[in-house]
């Protein structure tokens, strides 16, 4: 049957609307999905902002811990020491920018009262906050474990076992780690301002360390790392 012009004209209409509100509906998917692009932008900007101040703000948390728990041993009599390291920091996988300097603030944190088999170890739980400054590598630590050592009569050994958290700058990326262990050898010698043994008084070291990270946000072969460490310190230790 033939159409007059008048449903013609009315077909056309509708398929006009119908285009036209298919070509409306795809504007609008298209500005959904651009907003959606820009939130996650601002969340992953955002989220890098919040990294990026992560290892400032774990550095002074981990200077509060060091010297709250130093200024404890101080209030309640607790034997101990407290130092001061500088040094430097060899990648064992010798990646290329990822050596470079070492600085560190640790302490021992014990009592008179528990020590070894021998007759002057003593026994005490060790805290150390350090960092790893190389051109590649930005690395901000806080480690926990045990020292043994001896009152330096003039010079005595210690040997330090823990592991540490640590925050990351590996290249253009953030990392982290934590479970990471480390070990330390070395002697201590006490200055000539040292009295009697069982006083107080201050003293240096000379250690050489090692230290392993895990680096979870990193991949392909730079996901553990192996550092050994050459540590010079002056410290005070109180009996």
């Amino acid at each position: 049957m033939p159409l007059d012009d008048d449903a013609l004209v009315v077909r056309s209409e509708r398929r006009d609307g119908s285009a036209s509100t298919l070509e409306l509906e795809k504007q609008r998917l298209h500005v959904d999905n651009a907003e959606r692009v820009e939130q996650a932008r601002n969340l992953l900007r955002g989220t890098s902002v919040m990294f990026a101040s992560v290892p400032a703000r774990t550095f002074a948390r981990i200077l509060a811990h060091v010297f709250g728990a130093a200024a404890l041993g101080l209030l309640t009599g607790c034997a101990g020491w407290a130092r001061v390291q500088g040094g430097g920091a060899q990648d064992l996988q010798g990646r290329q920018g990822s050596s470079g300097g070492y600085a560190a603030i640790d302490g021992a944190l014990g009592t008179k009262y528990l020590k070894g088999t021998g007759s002057g170890l003593r026994l005490a739980l060790h805290m150390s906050a350090d960092s790893i400054l190389a051109p590649d590598r930005k690395s901000v630590g806080w480690g926990t474990g045990i020292v043994a050592y001896e009152e330096p009569r003039p010079i005595s050994p210690y040997a330090i076992v823990g592991t540490s958290a640590h925050v990351d700058q590996i290249k253009d990326r953030l990392s982290f780690g934590n479970i990471s262990p480390y070990a330390e050898l070395g002697v201590r010698t006490s200055v000539p301002a040292r009295y009697q043994d069982g006083g107080d008084g201050w003293f240096m070291s000379l250690g050489l360390g090692g230290a392993t990270h895990f680096n979870y946000l990193v991949g392909g072969t730079d996901t553990i790392d192996g550092f050994l460490l050459l540590k010079l310190g002056v410290g005070w230790e109180k009996n």
